[in-house]
């Protein structure tokens, strides 16, 4: 849109509703290739550690997005930013249903993930937006932040549950990315006829700038980054490996590996209806660091669980833990620069890619050359250095209770 122009009228309701559904499609896209990984793995012939670098190709696609998505979303608009991503994913999950092999299936991930990383960035900016209109602090930010995350989380639980049932039905996992193109293509229909605010930050500067770099880089914003990093890495390492370790690991039926990451995902979901409600009583250092260690002990607990049902509780609790991490040090960092919300959630958004760029090949690696049982112990150690690292950002805001 034009800033020379008077913004689009637009209602804030049907604002969240729209990106709470957005956050759904997301989900249900980026949880995909995990759901159906051991199958794939299976179709084109490869092993844990070339896995593993797929995997990382497609978190290398992810980290070229954010920052052209911010800059679209801070110049122009976030809805052209999110139209974008959005189009690029129809058409890039459709030829996923294609790949012949390895080489094709690498491309595939990789530019897919590069237009998931537009509607991630998009997604995050909005609620910021949104807020800042009315003066929002950065729990007010966060409660939204939380709220708006939980419908991500029923994405992620339909995914496995989707691709369990297609796999069932078809016998293959190619059908569930073509049924996923067919819906995000639906959904950019929806979003074309929605009005959106202009993000009103402002030009924005060339992130090689030094002086941007020294507005932007302080030490809230590396720490913040660096614990979006690593809360990342437990969060895709959880989700793309925990089917094929319930499937291959402990010799769990497909329906009932899948619906491992599923649990997974409840724990997430329900978790964030509950960092939404904590978020305007309680700081984000209380609820991070807690969720850190609640993390740590779960994911190693889970190591020594062998029956269903207690693999099931400890992915719950583990979902749990993970649940609020990243919507509220997203809304905890960019509530301090509200008018750069476009880049400095780029910048995170490219530090959460980082995470999964380093962890995917790390989990294989380890996978292969000590077992999957022993890389599963990854997302609880990880989970760990959250909460050592969120002790970094500088103090949070004195805790004033919001109605």
């Amino acid at each position: 849109m034009n800033r020379n122009t008077a913004p689009e009228r637009y209602s804030r309701t049907s604002l969240i509703s729209l990106n709470c559904v957005a956050m759904g499609q997301h989900g249900l896209v980026l949880l995909m290739v995990g759901a159906v990984l051991p199958e794939m793995m299976g179709s084109i012939g490869i092993e844990e550690s070339a896995a593993g670098i797929m995997l990382a190709f497609g978190s290398l696609g992810f980290t070229m997005g954010p920052m052209i998505a911010g800059a679209i979303a801070d110049r122009s608009s976030v809805k052209r930013s999110l139209v974008i991503g959005l189009i690029i994913e129809v058409v890039l999950l459709c030829l996923f249903g294609f790949v012949p092999a390895f080489l094709f299936a690498i491309l595939a991930i990789f530019f897919l993930k590069f237009g998931a990383a537009f509607v991630e960035t998009s997604v995050n900016i909005i609620p910021t937006i949104i807020e800042k209109g009315r003066n929002g602090s950065a729990r007010r930010i966060g409660s939204l932040m939380n709220l708006i995350h939980f419908f991500f989380s029923i994405g992620a639980l339909v995914s496995p549950l989707l691709a369990g049932i297609v796999l069932k039905i078809t016998g293959s996992w190619r059908p569930v990315f073509w049924i996923g193109s067919a819906l995000t293509l639906v959904f950019v229909f929806v979003v074309l006829r929605v009005s959106f605010p202009a993000s009103d930050s402002g030009p924005v500067r060339s992130v090689r700038s030094r002086v941007k770099l020294r507005e932007i880089l302080d030490r809230s914003l590396i720490y913040g980054a660096l614990t979006i990093l690593l809360y990342v890495g437990a969060e895709v390492a959880a989700s793309s490996w925990i089917v094929y370790y319930l499937k291959k690991g402990l010799g769990f039926p497909t329906i009932v590996a899948t619906s491992g990451l599923s649990v997974l995902w409840i724990g997430i979901m329900v978790g964030r209806i509950l960092f939404s409600i904590l978020a305007k009583h309680r700081s984000s250092r209380e609820m991070v660091v807690s969720a850190g260690l609640l993390g740590l002990a779960g994911g190693l607990i889970l190591l020594t669980a062998r029956s269903v049902a207690f693999v099931y509780l400890w992915l719950g609790v583990l979902g749990l833990s993970m649940s609020g991490i990243f919507p509220t040090v997203m809304a905890e960092i960019n509530s301090r620069r509200p008018e750069k919300a476009g880049t400095v959630t780029g910048i995170m958004t490219v530090a959460a890619a980082a995470g999964a760029v380093v962890v995917h090949p790390l989990v294989g690696i380890v996978a292969e050359a000590f077992g999957i049982a022993t890389a599963i112990a990854i997302p609880g150690i990880l989970m760990g250095c959250v909460a050592v690292s969120f002790l970094g950002v500088s103090d949070p805001e004195p805790i004033e209770e919001l109605p």
